[in-house]
């Protein structure tokens, strides 16, 4: 029952994301929250590790304030006791270029009491900047 009711909450709050609502997302958060977004800062300024409910609002902003989803849909969700991981195909315009970038992310939750604790969250950044025009590949 705990894992599906932990599936549920991870694809609520990304439906949350997609349509740029954030209330699922606030409303599933431990105030102990760790949210690590593998990506560099100097690249991605939402990267790094955010704690709390205030550090979670600085991500949130930072993240929106760079991009402008426009699907999130879930390829896999899978659930073991309070971890959830789950895959989804994203898109989203780069807002300061306009262009449109697609990957995929992967993200690692542990749930605690119906709540995220942890999040980790990984994509291809290589690729993204590549389709932001941010770096081209090597000859």
């Amino acid at each position: 029952m705990e894992e599906t009711l932990n599936k549920k909450l991870m694809l609520s709050v990304v439906a949350g994301l997609k349509d740029g609502n954030l209330d699922p997302l606030f409303a599933a958060l431990h105030p102990d929250i760790v949210w690590t977004a593998t990506a560099p800062k100097a690249f991605f300024r939402f990267g790094g590790t955010h704690r709390g409910i205030a550090g979670m609002k600085e991500y949130t902003a930072l993240l929106f304030s760079r991009y402008s989803f426009i699907a999130f849909e879930p390829r896999s969700v899978v659930t073991s006791g309070d971890q959830v991981w789950g895959l989804f195909a994203f898109e989203a315009r780069h807002i300061p270029t306009g262009r449109i970038v697609a990957t995929d992310i992967s993200m690692r939750w542990t749930v605690k009491a119906g709540k995220i604790i942890a999040h980790q969250g990984f994509f291809d950044t290589a690729g993204v900047l590549m389709q932001q025009g941010e770096l081209t590949a090597a000859a």
